[in-house]
């Protein structure tokens, strides 16, 4: 498409090589953008890199809904524990639990959960089973599939949202445009993620709602500086102190430098902000007026 439009604006160009033409080598698919005029370009190794895991694994492609697939069956045994379908209500709570994860945040879908398509249950598959996948891979392509779709049906929706922030972050985005402070977080339109607590349980329908009991250390929806300091993990004191002990170790094996507990910041700045929403909402309609004024503002 980018060569066939340098194509349409000088014809001269027909045949010629990207190198010639002035068009960026082709390497490998990568999603492009820009944010405040910055431009920015996500791919499989960026995600690998972000996540901290290997793009490797097992990874199926091209299943949609196919109810001829092989796969059906195997994701049947698995999930239900029969050769047939069953039914969001026949899952254990450790499943139902899982799935929930993995719809928000690993392959992000709109509408209910108590239907996963196949790509989604042959994904889980593999996480039941302990067989690798290639996560990275997934991601990217589900984040590809997401994109494509929200611009053909008009859907204001953004999908790895946290995952997005920390690329963004990582690349140094962030910093630069916080440094500037030409911008608010209402201008950025900076949300938090949903938090999965004992509320989301009791939503599920998996303990009652008089099961929960509220404690002073819950998380709370804020905006968390994932860095509080330079290259330093993203942990206080006031995570479990198995989970500071693990970032402590991460980071001895990651970079060499020793970190020591009492070196751990108390607290993490936070700021209440929105939550983000999880369905798909449908854009206004702007006029070719409309755009242009707001272009020049």
């Amino acid at each position: 498409m980018e060569e066939d439009q340098k194509v349409l604006i000088d014809p001269s160009l027909e045949g010629k090589t990207r190198e010639e033409i002035r068009l960026e080598p082709f390497v490998a698919t990568e999603i492009r953008s820009s944010i405040m005029g910055v431009p920015v370009s996500i791919n499989q190794e960026i995600i690998a890199y972000v996540i901290g895991r290997a793009s490797e694994g097992n990874y199926m492609d091209g299943l949609d809904n196919n109810k001829k697939s092989p796969w059906n069956g195997v994701v049947n045994e698995t999930m239900f524990n029969s050769k047939k379908k069953g039914s969001y209500n026949n899952l254990s709570m450790e499943k139902k639990m899982m799935l929930k994860i993995q719809n928000e945040n690993l392959l992000p879908k709109g509408g209910g959960f108590d239907q996963p398509s196949l790509e989604h249950r042959v994904f889980m598959h593999f996480f039941l089973k302990k067989e690798k996948a290639n996560v990275p891979k997934y991601i990217f392509n589900h984040m590809i599939k997401t994109l494509k779709e929200s611009q053909l049906n008009n859907m204001t929706w953004i999908p790895y949202g946290r995952l997005i922030s920390e690329i963004f972050n990582q690349g140094g985005l962030l910093r630069g445009l916080s440094e500037t402070r030409g911008f608010t977080n209402d201008m950025l339109g900076i949300v938090t993620g949903k938090i999965i607590n004992g509320g989301t349980l009791a939503n599920m329908k998996l303990i009652k709602p008089d099961a929960i009991i509220k404690l002073e250390t819950d998380m709370k929806e804020s905006r968390l500086s994932s860095n509080p300091m330079e290259g330093f993990p993203p942990i206080c004191k006031q995570n479990p102190l198995d989970v500071q002990l693990f970032y402590i170790h991460d980071h001895l094996q990651s970079t060499g430098e020793e970190i020591w507990l009492e070196d751990i910041p108390e607290t993490m700045y936070g700021g209440n902000v929105k939550v983000a929403k999880s369905r798909k909402t449908k854009r206004k309609p702007v006029s070719e007026a409309e755009y242009l004024e707001s272009a020049s503002e």
